[in-house]
């Protein structure tokens, strides 16, 4: 059976910058350990705790602040070192169960609330080794699925590639593998590529531009129309008494020679001057004549004319040779890649330079004629002056109309090969092509391994899944039995604890990457989840005391430790485990404590609370235990020594350092009697702090003398500068009175700084 028989060295770790330990102190079946807090108890747990679980951190993350070298810890263990370098430990590694803070902030609670990680390493330490074992081989097969599936994943990405560059972009792995062999793939794929271009080039013809008809011009006859009208109800004699006033006045002058300055200056006819000269008008007779003659019908054959000379006056800009110009160059091109498609021709031709010469010199020799009417709208122009520039006219209008009528025939040709074709579906039959490149590629030697690869690979997959459920189904039957057995086990420790509430168990919860341990709280018979998201709700957190919560802590670490198989092979700690619990919990603890000393292979408990050692020690077989304390004794100097837990927990009225306290905390008692008390409260700690150097009834001065000529690295050497300063400072007060001394006062705050200046040199001490 594991033991862990002494500590050999502790160094740089946490409050042991050095941990003195005598060579005669081995611990026993069942050790108590006495402590005062923050001086080490929870050091020595964590160094269990990190030798046990082979976990290096636990040690490197206590070590001791601002001193220099480097941390070790030897241990003996059925006679071997176990040893921890500053890195690693060596030597054999018991199993060693600690029940301390860092148990209930790992596996229970912290603060007030529980995680998700907390019943995830609660789990762990339900299901015991046989259930761990299981987490991990599901661990084990979750890394597998997990490379696996990575790798599952390259390979259908490249299927899925080969696919998208043959043309089919969304065919999925599982389709492209599941491709059937194709007979004859050249041949057919041939075949196909053929078809292909006949539908690429029917495509082609469908979206290819036919000609468009060229602009054509107004007929002659529409055009010259205005020409020979008229304007009826215009007197002749108004008409020739206007036509005599513009010929009087334009004369000389750079206004346009015919009626429209007139018509025009009539718009500003608003005042008693002329608008045309600006003279005061005494007579408006010829006002009013000009009001008559510029009739609604004069001003429409005025806008008409002026019309028809806007219209000419385009040709005369090249408006017209460029737009037919243009045209006939993109009908040349269109009918030049119809013909490449379809081999159907057009010969509509025209010759656009002598077109355009013949049609803007016609132009440009009937504007004048218009100009002519402008000047006279009322007199129609003779016929003669423009026969033959009508006829030049329409010479050019009926070359256009006759190319016109070729490109329209030539599109209804071309529109019917359009409908002949109009079934063909060129997505449909490239994506037959791409198909059938893929049934090829697909059994190519290269591309058939991957996916026969792919293949192996969804086979493992699916056999990892299948064992997983196994796995987790056995992990799920051992989680009932376990938890079913647990669950009773710590309601029997909550109803014995005086707990109002009990726990049930349930099935694990698979949800995460980890199982986590699922129960409620049962209050009254109604569950209480331990987690709530709704603050308002009930939870562990708003339900339990801070007492219920330590003792559904210590419950459950009683529970898991008494069902645990391997108890005899375990070293079992506590570490202050009355902290936060009511007082008549206290014999409870103390009698489970008792019942594993004889199942455990070693019990060790520590603690800063005299009271509930000293029960122990009581209760448990004297055959079996061993007390120590952790001691000072010198400035920054700890030790591990044995401990008298029976004188210390006299009655506290007959303990001298316990008056000393007293005296610090509540100025009680004589100062004189508490100077006095300094004395035998030094003495009785270092007589028993090294039984091998100070005889039991050596005084303060030997005490003094025997460290003065102790080796330089004496543990209690750094203690000499204070064991003077308190031996002369109580020389008048011990025994009888010195003849002939001085009578000393004793202020009462120069007394305290003595008295707690003793208290940190006996720490540990009764």
């Amino acid at each position: 059976m594991p033991a862990l028989q002494k500590i050999i060295d502790i160094q740089k770790v946490g409050r042991f910058e050095k941990l003195n330990v005598p060579g005669s102190l081995r611990f026993s079946q069942v050790t108590l350990f006495f402590g005062e807090n923050g001086w080490g108890k929870s050091t020595l747990a964590d160094i269990l705790r990190s030798l046990t679980r082979n976990q290096p951190g636990i040690i490197r993350g206590r070590e001791t602040l601002a001193t220099g070298g480097r941390q070790k810890v030897i241990l003996l263990v059925d006679g071997q070192q176990s040893a921890f370098d500053g890195s690693a430990w060596t030597g054999p590694r018991p199993r060693v169960a600690v029940f301390d803070q860092v148990f209930i902030n790992e596996n229970v609670y912290s603060g007030d609330s529980v995680s998700h990680d907390h019943l995830k390493r609660q789990y762990g330490l339900v299901v015991g080794a046989e259930g761990v074992a299981l987490i991990g081989r599901i661990q084990t097969v979750d890394k597998e699925l997990k490379e696996v599936g990575q790798a599952l994943k390259e390979k259908e990405g490249v299927l899925q590639a080969t696919a998208a560059t043959l043309g089919l972009p969304r065919m999925s792995a599982s389709d492209f593998a599941d491709l059937t062999r194709l007979e004859y793939a050249d041949n057919v794929i041939a075949e196909k590529e053929r078809e292909v271009r006949r539908a690429t080039e029917k495509e082609q013809i469908r979206a290819a531009s036919l000609p468009q008809p060229l602009p054509v011009p107004t007929p002659a006859a529409d055009l010259t129309a205005a020409l020979v009208q008229s304007v009826d109800g215009v007197a002749t004699d108004l008409h020739r008494r206007l036509q005599d006033h513009i010929a009087r006045h334009a004369a000389g002058r750079d206004a346009p020679p015919h009626e429209a300055w007139l018509e025009a200056g009539l718009a500003f006819d608003d005042t008693q001057d002329c608008p045309y000269c600006g003279q005061e008008l005494h007579d408006r007779s010829l006002i009013d004549l000009y009001r008559d003659y510029f009739s609604e019908a004069y001003k429409a054959l005025a806008s008409e004319v002026k019309q028809r000379r806007q219209t000419l006056e385009r040709y005369g800009r090249g408006e017209f040779r460029q737009a037919i110009s243009t045209r006939t160059d993109t009908n040349r091109a269109a009918i030049g890649n119809l013909k490449t498609l379809t081999g159907e021709g057009c010969e509509a031709t025209l010759d656009i330079e002598a077109l355009s010469d013949a049609m803007e010199a016609a132009a440009a020799a009937l504007d004048r004629v218009f100009q002519q009417k402008q000047e006279d709208l009322i007199t129609p122009v003779a016929a003669d002056e423009y026969e033959n520039l009508a006829r030049q006219w329409d010479s050019g209008r009926v070359a256009i109309v006759a190319y016109n009528q070729e490109i329209a025939t030539y599109g209804e040709r071309i529109e019917g090969i359009r409908r002949a074709q109009a079934g063909v579906n060129l997505d449909s039959v490239r994506n037959e092509l791409a198909v059938l490149q893929a049934r090829k590629k697909r059994y190519e030697a290269e591309t058939a391994a991957i996916v026969a690869n792919r293949q192996t690979l969804m086979d493992r997959q699916k056999a990892l899944k299948d064992g997983k459920d196994e796995l987790r189904d056995q992990l799920t039957a051992h989680t009932k039995r376990v938890t079913e057995g647990l669950g009773t086990t710590i309601n029997a420790y909550l109803d014995r604890l005086g707990a109002g509430f009990q726990i049930d168990y349930q099935p694990p919860n698979y949800r995460g990457k980890e199982p986590a341990a699922e129960y409620a709280i049962l209050i009254n018979k109604t569950p209480v989840p331990p987690r709530a998201d709704d603050i308002a709700g009930p939870s562990f957190k708003n339900t339990l005391s801070s007492g219920d919560k330590s003792v559904l802590a210590l419950a459950l670490f009683l529970a898991t430790v008494n069902t645990d198989p391997h108890l005899a092979e375990t070293i079992v700690v506590f570490d202050d485990p009355f902290t936060s619990m009511d007082e008549f919990r206290r014999t409870f603890t103390v009698n489970e404590i008792n019942k594993l000393t004889n199942r455990a292979a070693q019990v060790f408990v520590f603690s800063h609370e005299l009271g509930f050692l000293r029960l122990l020690w009581d209760r448990i077989d004297q055959g079996k235990i061993t007390s120590c304390a952790i001691q000072t004794g010198a400035p920054g100097m700890a030790s591990l020594a044995t401990f008298d837990l029976e004188q210390a927990t006299r009655p506290r009225n007959e303990t001298e350092r316990m008056k000393m306290i007293q005296f610090i905390d509540a100025t009680e008692g004589d100062p004189g009697e508490i100077r006095a008390l300094l004395r035998k409260v030094l003495e009785h700690f270092y007589r028993n702090g090294d039984p091998e150097l100070f005889d039991a009834d050596e005084m303060l001065e030997g005490i003094i003398r025997k460290i003065e000529a102790a080796p330089a690295d004496y543990r209690y050497k750094g203690a000499l500068d204070d064991l003077k300063d308190i031996n002369f400072y109580t020389r008048n007060f011990h025994h009888a009175p010195v003849h002939g001394s001085v009578t000393e006062n004793t202020p009462v705050e120069e007394l305290k700084t003595y008295c707690r200046r003793v208290r940190e040199l006996t720490r540990g001490s009764p």
